[in-house]
C-alpha cells in the first residue's frame, strides 16, 4: 500500500536540476503553439494535455504530476478535484496514484441523484452549461488540480460545488495558464485561496509565447 507521507516527501525532495528539467520540458509543449480564435474572439490552442494534439508522451504527464506535487501542498489533503473533460482526468491519476489521495471528477451534464452537486459555468471555449460532481463531504479538505486555467469558469464552478458541500479548498493547481486573460488572479481574489501554475503563457497572437516573471 502506497505510504502517502512519504511518497509526497520524496517527491519534493527531488533535485533542482531535476525539477528544471521536467519544466523545460512541459514548456516546449506550451511556448510557439499556434493560436485559433472562435469566431475572431476566443483564443484556443491545441495543445497534447488538452487535445491530445500531437498525442500526448506518458512521461510528460508523469513529469506534469511530479511538479504539481512539488510545488503544492498535499499534505492532509483528503480529496483530489478535477474535471473529466480533456487533460484534467489523465493529469489527475497520475497526481492521485503518486500521493495516494482518492479523486472525483466532474462532468458536464447536470445529473439528479443522490450526492450529485450540480453548478452553472461559463466557459471562454464552449459557452455556458452545468457541471456535475459527486464525492464531495462536509469538513473535507480538497485540492484542485487541472489542465490549464483561462477564461476561469471551470475552476470557479468547482470551488463553488466544493464550497456549497461544506469541504473547504487549500489550493488550485494548474499545469498551464493564459496569463493575459488573468483568471488566476481574479480565483485568488473572488476565493481566497492560492493558485500555482507551472507555465504561464500568453495566447493573443499567432502563437502562444511565455510570460517573463
Amino acid at each position: 500500500m502506497l505510504n502517502k507521507q512519504s511518497s509526497i516527501e520524496q517527491i519534493k525532495s527531488l533535485s533542482h536540476d531535476l525539477i528544471q528539467e521536467k519544466t523545460n520540458r512541459i514548456r516546449k509543449t506550451f511556448i510557439g503553439t499556434p493560436i485559433y480564435r472562435k469566431k475572431g474572439k476566443y483564443p484556443y490552442s491545441f495543445f497534447s494535455l488538452t487535445d491530445f494534439n500531437p498525442p500526448m508522451d506518458p512521461q510528460l504527464v508523469e513529469d506534469m504530476a511530479d511538479l504539481l506535487i512539488y510545488y503544492g501542498t498535499f499534505e492532509n489533503i483528503d480529496l483530489i478535484v478535477s474535471e473529466a473533460d480533456r487533460g484534467g482526468g489523465p493529469l489527475t491519476h497520475a497526481v492521485a496514484r503518486k500521493t495516494g489521495i482518492p479523486y472525483t471528477l466532474a462532468n458536464w451534464y447536470p445529473v439528479e441523484a443522490e450526492g450529485a452537486i450540480s453548478v452553472k459555468a461559463s466557459v471562454g471555449f464552449s459557452g455556458d452549461g452545468t457541471i456535475c460532481i459527486f464525492g464531495l463531504k462536509p469538513g473535507q479538505k480538497t485540492i484542485f488540480v487541472d489542465d490549464i486555467i483561462s477564461s476561469g469558469g471551470t475552476a470557479r464552478a468547482l470551488i463553488q460545488a466544493i464550497n456549497k458541500a461544506g469541504a473547504t479548498i487549500k489550493q488550485a493547481l494548474f499545469v498551464g495558464d493564459k496569463a493575459n486573460l488573468g483568471a488566476s488572479k481574479v480565483i485568488e481574489k473572488e476565493f481566497n485561496i492560492k493558485v500555482i501554475s507551472l507555465v504561464k503563457f500568453i495566447a493573443d497572437g499567432k502563437v502562444t509565447r511565455e510570460v517573463i516573471l
